[in-house]
């Protein structure tokens, strides 16, 4: 993602504010129960909510020769998978953000005129597809005991060697996989939400998120360049 400007930059980091109290509402029932808790933290958070990571995405430049060699193909794939989505959502609110700029607050109204301005359904569907499959990869990892194992006693080595945020990560991840077992409830109510929340934008609304926050999350006052 470019930087573009200081303002823009700034407008990036309120937005991705918003989004996370937004989501974060929206999914305060799974939140509310302990079997799904790690799995919102990981999963809606860290990858869909955009937060940015890239010391450790740099960390899998140097850690991908070792990775190749020691982890099963599916925890690769899972791999792949978790840091395209987290770059596509990074990518979705730089563009979003830059339809922001010259609005007062983000709220939902605000949000879904610059949705829909951005205006790439097609790529909000594949996002929300990636979602799905790589969480029935990382259930499916997750059965691979010897796996999860593996990744734990990784930790010392990967930070001795530089890599140890991106261990963290992978190890995070399984581990909310862990506590959640099957998959299925969780995976379908995100993606059942956010498909009608994307039909709403795209009809129009200026509240999509109603059904499950009312108006909220609180508005955030758009930074301005000095």
């Amino acid at each position: 993602v470019e930087q573009g400007s200081t303002q823009h930059q700034q407008v990036l980091l309120d937005l991705q504010q918003w989004q996370r109290s937004r989501l974060d509402a929206t999914y305060q029932d799974l939140r509310a129960h302990k079997r799904y808790q790690a799995a919102c933290e990981f999963f809606l958070d860290e990858l869909y909510g955009g937060r940015n990571a890239q010391a450790r995405d740099q960390q899998l430049e140097r850690a991908a020769p070792i990775m190749r060699r020691f982890l099963p193909d599916h925890l690769l794939a899972a791999v792949g998978d978790a840091l395209r989505l987290q770059a596509m959502s990074l990518l979705f609110d730089f563009e979003v953000a830059a339809f922001l700029l010259e609005e007062d607050v983000i709220d939902q109204a605000t949000y879904a005129d610059a949705y829909r301005a951005q205006g790439d359904w097609s790529g909000r569907k594949d996002q929300l597809r990636l979602i799905r499959e790589l969480g029935f990869l990382l259930g499916e990892t997750v059965q691979h005991t010897m796996i999860h194992k593996l990744i734990r006693l990784m930790a010392v080595p990967a930070k001795l060697a530089g890599v140890g945020l991106l261990q963290k990560f992978l190890q995070d991840g399984l581990a909310a996989f862990a506590i959640m077992g099957e998959p299925k409830i969780f995976l379908e109510t995100i993606d059942q939400r956010e498909q009608e929340a994307l039909m709403a934008i795209r009809s129009g609304q200026s509240t999509p998120f109603e059904r499950w926050i009312g108006s909220g999350p609180p508005p955030i006052k758009v930074a301005r360049s000095a």
